[in-house]
């Protein structure tokens, strides 16, 4: 059994493993793909690994080519309420080199995107967790034993 975790998301989920990525994740500024959302305070947009019925965001932080970029935080929301945070580096919408995911039920990821770090679960337990790219965003998975993706 795996522990998984995706970017954005709401809780953890337990699962035995994902699909491919069916396309490549492409910016789309034009609303139309889920895997794009955007701040629509500062029309900076991120990528949305498992876009949510109403979800919205919050970024603080520089906007490059309309994509979040440099050092920030990126709020999530579900119908109004925070669903989730990541922080750190940004690039072409997403987190890139050093970074945080933080859920709602106060697991966290603190760790390289993508590569390794330490997922801390809500009752306090540390697992040893990789980044794993996903068509738009990341999933953050427990790292095997053997050290293989």
């Amino acid at each position: 059994m795996t522990i998984v975790l995706r970017a954005g998301a709401a809780a953890i989920a337990v699962s035995i493993a994902f699909g491919a990525p069916g396309r490549a994740a492409e910016p789309d500024f034009s609303g139309n793909d889920p895997h794009w959302i955007e701040d629509p305070v500062n029309h900076c947009w991120a990528a949305n690994p498992t876009p949510e019925p109403g979800e919205t965001i919050s970024w603080t932080g520089g906007c490059e080519g309309n994509l979040l970029s440099g050092e920030g935080i990126l709020t999530w929301y579900s119908n109004g309420r925070v669903a989730g945070r990541d922080e750190g580096q940004f690039k072409n919408g997403q987190l890139s080199g050093r970074g945080r995911i933080v859920f709602a039920d106060g697991a966290f990821f603190d760790g390289d995107f993508p590569g390794t770090g330490v997922l801390t679960l809500p009752d306090g337990r540390k697992v040893a967790a990789q980044s794993i790219k996903e068509q738009a965003g990341w999933s953050i998975e427990e790292a095997r034993r053997d050290g293989t993706p």
